[in-house]
């Protein structure tokens, strides 16, 4: 049996929209672990090349001052993936909507003043899933590059 509820194609009491969702997410999830794990590549370079240079060690600042940039720059790159499904697929009405809708499901924060409409409406969660997946990968990270610094020193 076959019903219509509230824009939702239900059958037998199963609400197919979060298969959509899902399926996207996956995607998207699948672009941010790419673009995470190329920027993290990238740090543990900027590490090996920046703290042990053969002209002397940088400060404990600069390299971390570095990471953290490049950490922030990976973090944009997936919030600005997010926007840009969000836009060419028709959710969202304008780049800069998206990109605040992003933005804040990205971050967690959550309250963007903009919502998805009914049919798309766990996008949102699934981003904040994703993003504390990324934002946990780049503290272990960071954890990672501190723990190195100091047996370094010893």
């Amino acid at each position: 049996m076959t019903a219509d509820i509230s824009g939702a194609d239900v059958v037998s009491g199963f609400d197919w929209r979060y298969v959509e969702q899902f399926l996207i997410a996956i995607f998207m999830t699948s672009l941010t672990v790419l673009t995470h794990y190329t920027a993290m590549s990238g740090v543990r370079l900027y590490f090996r090349q920046f703290w042990a240079t053969r002209g002397g060690r940088r400060t404990r600042l600069q390299v971390m001052v570095g990471i953290a940039g490049i950490m922030m720059a990976a973090h944009f790159v997936e919030v600005v993936l997010w926007a840009s499904m969000y836009y060419f697929r028709g959710i969202l009405p304008s780049p800069v909507s998206a990109m605040y809708f992003s933005i804040a499901s990205y971050s967690t924060m959550g309250e963007s003043g903009f919502s998805l409409p009914q049919h798309w409406q766990g996008l949102g969660g699934f981003e904040s899933m994703n993003a504390m997946l990324m934002f946990g990968w780049s503290t272990a990270m960071l954890a990672a590059v501190v723990m190195k610094m100091h047996n370094l020193d010893e």
